[in-house]
């Protein structure tokens, strides 16, 4: 009995890396990849439903679905609000900022726009930046999921990122991006069976979703609205609005990977519902995550499991509670597993066939001027992403050395992201913005982020900086339970309901990581600005390269007529124009 438990634990599992691995040797094999086009835009055949559960997909990671239900657990419902309110100002932004520009252009590396707006510089450090960025992100993504694996199985973590690196990177540089969206696609189906499943067995645990709602507001854990401004408290409808705007501005409107979606779906109309159901999608996964958080704490809520020492880090609760409520029911936990590495594969599969189109068209066809056919630009790619994919697979053994699994990733990937949000938005909506205040802006945002980040993890890992989490009770745990010791915030001073802190801690530390994106935003378009007009230069800007609204606004009459037919950054009267066709007007 106990071998037949074990093996329906493993088959969902199988199952899922086996079709991933079947759907990239079709489309390696049957349907071969050898261009440019077909590796990553799918040859613009692709329809809107799997783009749009491949950018799903992609940005549900372990990190979803395992941080977020012990953010819920440990800090209340404050950040649900970000499945609600910045769903409106994300797919208004987008859609009407970012997405026209970036499809009419119909780049194979969103960073080729910088080099069409400013300069190779530009395009260049962007493309780097962005490049390091994906390469130390993706070993969290890997980690979160092998760790949870490992506690329902027991085999060894690096073993298992070693297996899941693997098949990703099989599928992922065999079948190019027809094989990443497809898999990604199935993937989301274990990812969303498993969360359903959590849920229902949840809710019949505690009672149903009325005792659940019951339980976290006594607990405290219900809030939507905490309207106080102040930026240095953790989480308020502010910061998580606000700041998570930004952060998903950033993942959805400039994001390599999401434009190189909506760039390989045939025309505009099915880029911009894709990228309104992805957003919906977005919301709903959220809320669903946070539900579990709400029932894990309805379970849990007289005996929390990190002060009675069942698990020893807030990674582990979601795992933990999952095999819990789902012991009795053969096969269900390896489901729940099978969809947080499904997440994950989805993730990691996105990210390396963006990371290997990045390098391959702003560095080695760019920077170094190299000019190949397509089977052999094909073969680069498969390389690229082959030596990236395992560069992931050894820095997992820095991550696993880390704490706080939404938290750790919001602030790593925001010392980058608000750099980059900012130079796309310089190049989309200022027209006064040149090559010198973009470079200007981004780089002093980088240096702001990466010295306010580093300062914040500093002072935390020194435990200099301390935050105060809901109450969790320990009444209901049996009599002979060995207890954990409080948080001890000794020697530090409050400075707000959220945060204790040394006196040596500088007070920008303790901003809310929540805006780390938007400073970064800010401070690199306000320099960029600064500069721009301070050190102005005759750069004319092709309209084309302006969001619609800013290019019908400077060039109303200019662009009633005429289009140029080249990207140039500067034109004369020698450059010819042709008619705005129906299929590109916005």
């Amino acid at each position: 009995m106990e071998q037949l438990n074990w093996m329906a634990e493993y088959a969902a599992f199988v199952i899922m890396l086996g079709l991933s691995v079947v759907i990239g040797l079709y489309y390696g094999c049957v349907s071969k990849q050898n261009t440019v086009s077909d590796y990553l835009l799918g040859g613009k055949h692709m329809s809107v439903f799997p783009i749009t559960m491949s950018l799903v997909a992609s940005h549900i990671s372990g990190i979803t679905l395992l941080g977020v239900p012990s953010e819920i657990y440990s800090n209340g419902t404050q950040y649900l609000i970000v499945g609600v309110v910045n769903n409106i100002i994300v797919i208004f932004t987008v859609i009407y900022i970012y997405l026209p520009v970036f499809y009419d252009l119909q780049l194979t590396s969103v960073y080729e726009y910088l080099g069409l707006r400013f300069d190779s510089n530009i395009r260049g450090l962007s493309s780097l930046i962005f490049a390091v960025h994906l390469i130390l992100y993706i070993p969290v993504v890997i980690y979160i999921p092998a760790l949870a694996f490992n506690q329902v199985t027991g085999l060894d973590v690096h073993l298992i990122t070693l297996v899941i690196c693997v098949v990703c990177i099989f599928y992922t540089t065999i079948g190019g991006l027809k094989a990443v969206v497809w898999t990604d696609a199935i993937q989301s189906i274990f990812t969303a069976v498993s969360i359903m499943i959590v849920i229902i067995l949840g809710a019949i645990q505690v009672g149903g979703f009325g005792n659940m709602i019951r339980a976290n507001q006594e607990g405290g854990r219900i809030e939507f609205f905490k309207m106080d401004p102040n930026p240095f408290l953790r989480n308020t409808f502010w910061t998580v609005s606000i700041g998570t705007t930004f952060q998903w501005l950033a993942s959805l409107g400039i994001h390599p990977g999401a434009v190189q979606r909506f760039v390989a779906l045939p025309t505009y109309a099915k880029a911009r519902k894709a990228a309104i159901f992805f957003v919906l999608g977005m919301a709903v996964v959220k809320l669903l995550t946070g539900a579990i958080g709400m029932l894990i704490y309805a379970k849990y809520k007289d005996c929390d499991p990190l002060m009675a020492n069942y698990i020893d880090n807030d990674r582990k609760l979601v795992p933990y509670y999952v095999m819990d409520v789902a012991s009795k029911f053969p096969g269900l936990t390896g489901l729940f597993v099978s969809g947080i590495v499904s997440a994950a594969l989805s993730t990691m599969s996105a990210q390396i066939n963006t990371v290997s189109g990045t390098i391959y068209e702003d560095f080695i066809v760019k920077m170094m001027g190299i000019t190949v056919t397509d089977l052999k630009a094909s073969v680069i790619m498969k390389c690229i992403a082959v030596i990236s994919g395992f560069i992931c697979v050894i820095l997992v053994f820095v991550v696993e050395k880390l704490n706080g699994i939404l938290q750790m990733s919001i602030s790593l990937g925001s010392v980058t992201s608000g750099a980059l949000l900012s130079v796309f938005t310089l190049g989309v909506c200022f027209p006064w913005a040149n090559s010198r205040g973009a470079m200007c802006g981004m780089l002093t945002s980088l240096a702001v982020m990466a010295w306010i980040v580093a300062g914040a993890q500093f002072a935390i890992y020194n435990n200099e900086l301390k935050f105060v989490e809901k109450d969790v009770l320990i009444s209901g745990c049996p009599a002979n339970t060995t207890f954990r010791n409080h948080t001890d915030f000794s020697g530090l001073s409050r400075l707000n309901e959220d945060v204790y802190a040394s006196p040596n801690v500088w007070t920008i530390y303790t901003v809310s990581y929540m805006h780390y994106s938007t400073i970064g935003t800010l401070v690199g378009i306000a320099v960029g600005l600064a500069v721009s007009l301070l050190f102005p230069t005759d750069e004319n800007v092709d309209p084309r390269l302006l969001t619609p609204c800013i290019r019908n606004f400077v060039y109303p009459k200019y662009m009633a007529e005429t289009v140029p037919k080249n990207g140039k950054t500067t034109h004369n009267k020698t450059d010819t124009y042709e008619p705005v066709s129906q299929e590109t007007k916005l």
